[in-house]
């Protein structure tokens, strides 16, 4: 039977050691972070003043999360002064200058001085840029990490910018019908993106190196029904589902059923970053 340890726990036996850095609070910090930034592109692009200003509130919510993840608010100072080689540190930058941005919009439109023309064509590509950033950030950041082969591999960035994208046109679109009217289907294409994207990073790591498999194991051994079951079943395939469904019969495409697609594909999202960060499992002291 393979060998598992907590990391930190005193053992002088050789076997692999689960991460316990990262856990439920960074899970929930990068599932506000995509939802964030998406919910003020879409609310951006729809002109929707109100989508705008609680993307911003959820992104700042993300921040609150990271800062007591540090510890301490000073040591934002050290994670922000190696931007040129750390995708913690560049996150640490332009998510606060997203933030700061994306408030000076809101502030800009409620006071009667939208954006228009050029301007706003501008706005729209810088902040298109920094949502796809944000989105594809901690896939990004926790690619870096070597030492955890569940985390490699490169399809990780991707999972959790489709995560992000899909969980926060799903929660627009139900208190506007900008994504319904015109982008019902964009919904349901990126799920089925994400689901693909998972299911190949799963089967790659069931054939990869040793590490890879204790990580797979871990998930039908502790983590089963939340991952099948939350992250899989309800997160993802009922929000397909329906999403289809919509598509082919627009005129049953109810309030209700879109605030169904919203929960289910946040809970969902909450629950694979749980899952993923883990299950992320040290290789053997050799």
């Amino acid at each position: 039977m393979t060998n598992i340890l907590r990391q930190g726990d005193v053992d002088f036996s050789v076997g692999y050691k689960v991460q316990t850095t990262w856990g439920f609070q960074e899970g929930l910090t990068f599932v506000l972070e995509g939802l964030g930034a998406t919910l003020f592109f879409v609310a951006l692009l729809a002109g929707n003043v109100w989508g705008m200003a609680l993307g911003v509130v959820v992104l700042g919510a993300s921040g609150v999360l990271l800062m007591m993840h540090l510890g301490r608010p000073k040591n934002m100072i050290y994670v922000m002064a190696n931007f040129r080689h750390s995708w913690m540190s560049r996150g640490a930058v332009l998510i606060p200058a997203f933030i700061g941005l994306g408030a000076l919009v809101v502030v800009a439109d409620a006071a009667g001085a939208p954006l228009a023309g050029g301007v706003r064509v501008a706005a729209l590509i810088v902040f298109l840029l920094l949502t796809l950033f944000t989105v594809m950030k901690s896939g990004l950041v926790l690619s870096t990490f070597p030492a955890i082969a569940f985390w490699n591999g490169g399809l990780l960035p991707v999972i959790f910018g489709l995560s992000g994208l899909s969980a926060g046109i799903a929660v627009f679109g139900a208190f506007d019908d900008f994504v319904v009217a015109r982008w019902i289907w964009l919904g349901p294409v990126l799920t089925a993106g994400l689901l693909v994207t998972l299911t190949v990073h799963l089967i790659t790591m069931r054939h990869g190196c040793r590490p890879a498999k204790v990580s797979m194991g871990l998930i039908g051994a502790r983590h089963a029904l939340p991952f099948y079951g939350g992250a899989v079943g309800v997160g993802l395939a009922l929000p397909f589902a329906l999403g289809i469904y919509a598509t082919i019969v627009p005129g049953d495409a109810t309030t209700w059923l879109w605030v169904l697609v919203a929960v289910a594909r946040l809970a969902g999202d909450i629950v694979l970053r749980d899952v993923l960060l883990k299950v992320g499992v040290f290789d053997k002291v050799r």
